[in-house]
């Protein structure tokens, strides 16, 4: 990795500064027996910042923000989220795991339980909160994403469109200070994508941190405050909308593009 890609990996937009970062990872490798998923990836997210993850199948993006959670455990190097440096610590796991809310590809609701009930399981669990308030709080995040009048309903009876809205307020009900998306449309129809992205696009709106890793070239142009290109484990390129879609410097970069737009 060249030093100008390092710096705009770890550069943040705007005016902000290092102490405006939410998310670092420092030089972070993650390995699959001899496969290298990251290699030495060095990356920050500031503070109601909304950075997108591009690029092709096998590169690292979905390791990348599973590695910010402890979904897998990195190898080498530092991540710290919210102060915390992810170590091997279950207190530091759970900690960070309570401030990231993360929304899968394929929604993992609990099928045996109502719409209400799946959002409202996290703040009772984990945060202790009363039925009643956990219950209230879920009813003004599914209203939230569009879908109050399906609480009763259970996850089979919904389309996919409607379980993933599901899922984006199952992760908000925990208040997470970040959220993760790792390809939240790739499941889905094509008639079903526009309606989920324009939830992720109302809470870029709100200011909510965000790191999406995603195959919508569109919407990473209109909501991305910084983008991130990366290829077989390394950040290759980092740069905003228009620097990336439109001004690409790196090779790698433009071939991706070129085969994709």
């Amino acid at each position: 990795m060249s030093n100008d890609v390092f710096t705009d990996a770890t550069k943040m937009s705007g005016n902000r500064t290092d102490d405006d970062a939410i998310v670092v990872m420092d030089n972070v490798y993650k390995r699959f027996k001899d496969f290298e998923a990251l290699k030495g990836v060095n990356f920050k997210v500031g503070k109601q910042e909304v950075v997108v993850v591009i690029g092709p199948s096998g590169s690292g993006k979905s390791t990348l923000i599973r590695c910010i959670n402890r979904l897998e455990e990195h190898d080498d190097g530092r991540i710290i989220v919210d102060g915390t440096e992810l170590t091997s610590d279950i207190r530091n796991i759970q900690e960070i795991r309570r401030e990231t809310g993360m929304v899968f590809q394929n929604f993992n609701l609990f099928p045996h339980l109502s719409i209400m009930t799946n959002v409202a399981m996290g703040p009772r669990q984990v945060r202790r909160m009363p039925k009643k308030e956990a219950e209230a709080l879920a009813l003004e995040l599914l209203t939230r994403v569009k879908i109050p009048e399906q609480a009763d309903k259970y996850p089979a009876q919904l389309s996919g469109g409607q379980q993933q809205r599901v899922a984006i307020a199952r992760a908000l009900a925990m208040k997470p200070k970040v959220m993760l998306f790792d390809e939240p449309t790739s499941a889905l129809d094509p008639e079903m994508i526009n309606e989920v992205l324009d939830v992720i696009k109302e809470l870029a709106k709100e200011g909510m941190t965000m790191v999406v890793v995603t195959h919508e070239m569109g919407f990473a142009r209109e909501v991305a405050d910084r983008v991130v290109f990366m290829a077989e484990g390394e950040i290759v390129e980092v740069g905003t909308p228009t620097e990336i879609f439109d001004h690409p410097k790196e090779e790698r970069t433009k071939k991706f593009l070129s085969q994709i737009l």
